[in-house]
């Protein structure tokens, strides 16, 4: 089976997500994130369905969820690695580190 890894930020971001949807809603925030997780695990069977966006780096690729949040990711042989999940309102660019020293982390 192919594999789903978080980076810290990735995590960071799920949590923010959480926490803000909960405040009217846990139920609905605990939904979302695993709507989140399913489609992640989808994605990771064939990674190459997203959209690649090399105007923030030529390995992240994109995938719209069913939520209103978008999953950035890298592909690999063995799966993705989820970079940051960001809603889908968001300034994009603004949101990705210039360098993507993070990139790698678990």
């Amino acid at each position: 089976m192919a594999r789903v890894v978080y980076t810290d930020v990735a995590k960071v971001d799920l949590l923010d997500a959480w926490l803000y949807i909960a405040q009217r809603s846990e139920i609905s925030a605990d939904h979302v994130l695993d709507d989140i997780e399913r489609e992640a695990i989808t994605l990771s069977l064939q990674p190459l369905m997203g959209r690649a966006r090399p105007e923030l780096d030529d390995r992240i690729r994109s995938w719209p969820t069913s939520t209103p949040y978008i999953l950035f990711y890298t592909a690999d042989v063995d799966g993705i690695t989820l970079v940051r999940v960001l809603h889908h309102a968001r300034d994009i660019g603004s949101s990705f580190a210039p360098d993507f020293s993070g990139l790698g982390t678990q």
